[in-house]
C-alpha cells in the first residue's frame, strides 16, 4: 500500500517536538558527547540533566554519551562505556566546582550548571537554618546530626559521618541513607569527592561548598528563580505541562503557573496545545507550535 501523500498535522508536530529533543538532548550520533569538555558544554547548554535516568522528558548524560534515545542497559552495567563515563564525570566535574551534582532532579542523581544553581537553591533551600527545620519537624533526627558533624568538622567521609551521628551500625544503614538523600534533596549537603582506596564518598555542606551560589539565591525572588528554570526547560525540552513540571522540577504549582503566564506573554511558549497521544493540553515552545 502506498504511503499517504500528506501525513496528519499531529504526526508532523510530534516529529518536530521529538526532533527538537533529539537535538538538544543529544540523542543523535552526530551530536553525542565524546569527552569531558563536551560533557561540560552539554550541561551548560541544557542547564540541568539527569545522570543515568533517560525517558523522563529531561536531558540525560548517559543518553547523550551514547547518542540515542533511551539506550538499553547491558546485562553487566560495569561494561557500559556511557555509564562508566557518567560515573567518572560526576566526580571530576563536581570536584572542580564546574557543576553541581546530587539527587536534585526528580529525586534522581543529576547535574546542574553553575548559572542555574542559584535558582534551584532559592526554591529548594529553606530560609530557616537546618536547626530550625529540625525544631519544626521538617528535618529528620539523623539528618540533623549529620549537619552538626559537617558544620563542626567540615568535609567528611561517609564513615566519619556515620560515627559522628551514631548511625554506624549496619541495622541503621537504611535510616542513614534516607537522611543523606533528604539532605541532598533539601540542598543542605552534597557529595564532593569519591575515594577508591577504600571506596568512600566525601560530603560537605552547601554553605561551605557553594557560598557564591547561596549569595546569588538571596538576590533572587522565588518567582524569578522559577521563571529561569522553567524557561530553560522549554528552550531545551520544547514542550510539557504544569503537572509534569511540578513533578520533575519540584516547583510549587503557583510558581509554575506564574512562569508559564510570563513565558506566554513574552511569546516564548504557546499554551493549551492539544497533541494526539498526549494527555491533557500542552505548553509548547512557540517556534515549534502549530
Amino acid at each position: 500500500m502506498n504511503a499517504p501523500a500528506h501525513r496528519p498535522a499531529s504526526e508532523r508536530l510530534i516529529d518536530a517536538l521529538e526532533s527538537h529533543r533529539d537535538h538538544y538532548f543529544r540523542r543523535i550520533r552526530t551530536r553525542r558527547i565524546k569527552g569531558d569538555d563536551g560533557a561540560l558544554a552539554f550541561i551548560n547548554e541544557v542547564g540541568f540533566c539527569t545522570g543515568f535516568t533517560a525517558g523522563m522528558g529531561l536531558p540525560c548524560m548517559r543518553e547523550a554519551i551514547v547518542g540515542s534515545r533511551e539506550p538499553a542497559l547491558p546485562e553487566h552495567i560495569q561494561h557500559d562505556y556511557a555509564i562508566g563515563m557518567t560515573w567518572r564525570l560526576k566526580d571530576s566535574l563536581a570536584a572542580q566546582r564546574l557543576v553541581y551534582y546530587g539527587k536534585a532532579i526528580a529525586g534522581r542523581p543529576g547535574f546542574i550548571a553553575r548559572d542555574m544553581i542559584g535558582s534551584f537553591l532559592k526554591l529548594r533551600l529553606a530560609s530557616d537554618s537546618y536547626r530550625k527545620l529540625y525544631e519544626k519537624g521538617l528535618l529528620s533526627h539523623c539528618a540533623k546530626l549529620v549537619m552538626d558533624a559537617l558544620e563542626k568538622r567540615g568535609p567528611c567521609e561517609t564513615r566519619a559521618l556515620k560515627l559522628s551521628s551514631g548511625y554506624a551500625q549496619p541495622k541503621r544503614r537504611a535510616t542513614f541513607d534516607r537522611a543523606m538523600k533528604e539532605l541532598q534533596e533539601k540542598f543542605l549537603a552534597l557529595k564532593v569527592e569519591e575515594r577508591s582506596d577504600p571506596f568512600t564518598y566525601v560530603w560537605d555542606s552547601m554553605q561551605h561548598r557553594w557560598p557564591d551560589a547561596l549569595a546569588e539565591a538571596k538576590r533572587l525572588t522565588t518567582r524569578e528563580a522559577a521563571y529561569r528554570i522553567v524557561r530553560r526547560y522549554f528552550e531545551i525540552a520544547g514542550f510539557g505541562n504544569e503537572r509534569t513540571l511540578c513533578r520533575l522540577l519540584s516547583i510549587k504549582p503557583e510558581l509554575i503557573e506564574a512562569a508559564l503566564r510570563r513565558l506566554a506573554r513574552e511569546g516564548i511558549i504557546r499554551q493549551e496545545i492539544v497533541v494526539d497521544g498526549f494527555p491533557g493540553r500542552l505548553c509548547v515552545l512557540a517556534s515549534l507550535a502549530p
